[in-house]
């Protein structure tokens, strides 16, 4: 008797080495890495595309109806990670593919860094970093540093991520306060911080302005030149580790200038990589991260075994844990 193949699993950019993988989808699936760097690498691996089984995607790669359709046998599309907004939820349902992501993978982390953010331009330590390593042992750069307690951190969006820093938050000594239209009444009170019900709101009584929600197309530029408007006259420090997206970086540079936005912080960018020619990059009072708020050898580990682990369920005969375009799917591949 012909013994059956195992189902294949591409993972589709970003890493060369499977070994996490290999390890959870031993006798379950083969892992390949194909390192595509934007679907413009698709014709590279063009005789493969219709025979995969699932897909692992880190960030490089967008999914839209056309290009999940090339992938004729795949069951479920796995995002490494947290953000969706580079998938067509829709498209993959309709067309039976289970689409699930990892969201609790870097919560620790992120808000770790939200933290690092807001530290670094409120006290410039790493303005008065940059300058010691031009071997110049000087303290005018500190001009403007800021005491952090009793300052307003307004959170735009309270999540997992949201809660955290507003409690991490509150151990410094800030006053939190948060926007988040779609929780439920209570929270503020289980957390001993302040709810407003709008943005606007939230950015007219901020000292520090703090993203922690999710992009999608109803908050695509929230941070406009229309919500800017409102900072009040002793300006605001901004930070961002959530998704470039959210953010319309005209505005933001024009506030910058001005000095409405005294400082910004960012981890993320609509357009990643930053260009190096980019010109937040030129401005004094910007710093820029690579997307690297999420990282820890801890949270890059669990996030690889989460995200196999979903796709080990379903070539198992399951649904993934995460399941993100449940309203979506009537009749999954995996189901056939």
């Amino acid at each position: 008797m012909t013994e059956r193949p195992l189902p294949r699993v591409a993972m589709l950019d970003f890493l060369n080495e499977t070994k996490v993988e290999e390890k959870i989808l031993a006798g379950v699936a083969l892992v390949e890495p194909w390192q595509l760097n934007s679907n413009a690498d698709l014709p590279q691996v063009a005789e493969k595309v219709g025979e995969v089984d699932a897909l692992l995607g880190w960030h490089m790669l967008h999914y839209d109806r056309a290009t999940l359709s090339l992938f004729k046998k795949c069951k479920v599309l796995v995002r490494v990670g947290i953000g969706i907004d580079a998938i067509d939820l829709k498209a993959a349902g309709e067309l039976g593919i289970y689409v699930a992501n990892v969201p609790d993978y870097g919560v620790e982390e992120v808000a770790d860094s939200a933290m690092s953010h807001i530290l670094n331009v409120m006290r410039n330590t790493a303005v008065t970093y940059m300058q010691y390593t031009d071997n110049k042992w000087r303290t005018d750069k500190l001009k403007g540093a800021t005491r952090l307690r009793g300052q307003v951190l307004g959170i735009v969006g309270l999540g997992k991520i949201g809660k955290a820093v507003a409690l991490r938050a509150k151990v410094f000594g800030l006053d939190v306060v948060f926007y988040d239209p779609y929780l439920d009444d209570g929270i503020d009170k289980a957390l001993g911080v302040r709810r407003v019900d709008s943005l606007e709101e939230l950015i007219a009584q901020s000292d520090i302005l703090s993203l922690h929600c999710w992009l999608d197309e109803k908050n695509k530029h929230l941070i406009n030149a229309k919500a800017l408007s409102h900072i009040k006259k002793s300006g605001i420090y901004f930070i961002n580790v959530a998704r470039g997206g959210l953010v319309d970086e005209v505005a933001v540079i024009e506030a910058l200038k001005d000095g409405r936005i005294k400082a910004a912080s960012l981890d993320v960018t609509e357009k990643e990589p930053y260009p190096a020619d980019g010109p937040l990059l030129k401005l004094p009072n910007v710093l820029i991260t690579p997307h690297s708020a999420f990282y820890s050898d801890q949270s890059f580990q669990e996030m690889r075994e989460k995200a196999a682990n979903e796709v080990k369920r379903v070539l198992e005969g399951g649904v993934p844990r995460n399941f993100v375009n449940a309203q979506y799917i009537q009749n999954p591949i995996a189901k056939r």
